[in-house]
């Protein structure tokens, strides 16, 4: 018998009335679809080291770029926490993904997945937080300032380099993770739009309060697991405690050694996770 033809379709777009995403598939058309949301800073391309083990694993990853991050160009009329669910929802609609997804989120895109899939339980079968926002968010007191209009714009027009780059020691003790961070974050820096659309993050999306967002998840019965690095300074894993009391201890998973980005500095580990993770069961499904 043939293998499932693969998909790889790098800088293919999909259009709707907001504008463009840049979105990227891989592996086998009729495998289960995984869909990577990312966090406030990075391009979709974090998610390299997690989408190679999931599609090795036979997984359909769909990888999307932010408006105002990576090839995706800013929104015309706004960027809020609305708008990037407006954003998933209208590129598994035009990509006619009919199947229930599994979604994982990032830090910030944590909230994304808790809040669409709790608003639309049919069209998600699992959801996968890492580092999730909304509990235990970090902010120097710099970083608070930007959420101040008309001050916060300026500022981070005038540091946005400094600042960024100023947090990556917090997202790993690791050299190569470091370098890793600061090549995307350049890149990001560069991208039009940027700029307003970190802030719209930091102003819009409940990154202090998002607890309500996590319950209404698990009250969607959902299954869902956490995965956090004992290291994370930007997310700090204290937090997981919340998730213990709302979702069980089993479905927590910090692992020693990592940071902000445990899929990156273990892929293997965090891939085995959510390969378990994604193979139970829901009830109705």
């Amino acid at each position: 018998m043939n293998a499932p033809a693969p998909v790889d379709a790098v800088h293919a777009f999909s259009s709707d009335a907001s504008g463009r995403t840049h979105y990227r598939r891989a592996g086998p058309v009729d495998g289960p679809v995984v869909v990577f949301v990312s966090g406030a800073t990075l391009p979709m391309a974090v998610w390299e080291p997690l989408a190679a083990k999931l599609v090795d694993a036979g997984f359909h990853v769909l990888r999307y770029d932010l408006p105002g991050r990576g090839h995706t160009r800013p929104l015309s009329h706004r960027a809020d926490f609305q708008a990037h669910l407006d954003q998933l929802e209208a590129l598994l609609n035009d990509l006619d993904i009919r199947q229930p997804v599994r979604l994982v989120g990032l830090a910030s895109g944590a909230l994304v997945v808790a809040a669409y899939a709790s608003a639309n339980p049919a069209r998600v079968s699992h959801a996968a937080l890492i580092a999730p926002d909304g509990a235990a968010t970090h902010f120097t007191p710099t970083e608070r300032l930007l959420g101040t209009p008309v001050i916060g714009d300026l500022l981070f027009r005038l540091s946005a380099r400094r600042t960024l780059l100023a947090r990556i020691p917090r997202y790993s003790s690791r050299p190569q993770t470091r370098a890793f961070v600061e090549e995307l974050l350049m890149y990001s820096l560069g991208t039009p739009g940027f700029h307003q659309a970190v802030l719209a993050t930091v102003r819009t999306f409940p990154l202090h309060d998002g607890e309500a967002q996590y319950r209404k998840l698990r009250d969607a019965g959902i299954p869902t697991c956490v995965v956090w690095g004992a290291e994370d300074l930007i997310t700090p894993a204290a937090a997981a405690g919340v998730f213990t009391t709302l979702f069980g201890r089993d479905a927590v998973h910090v692992l020693q050694g990592a940071g902000h980005l445990p899929f990156v500095e273990a892929p293997a580990s965090v891939g085995l996770m959510l390969e378990r993770h994604f193979a139970g069961s829901r009830p109705g499904f």
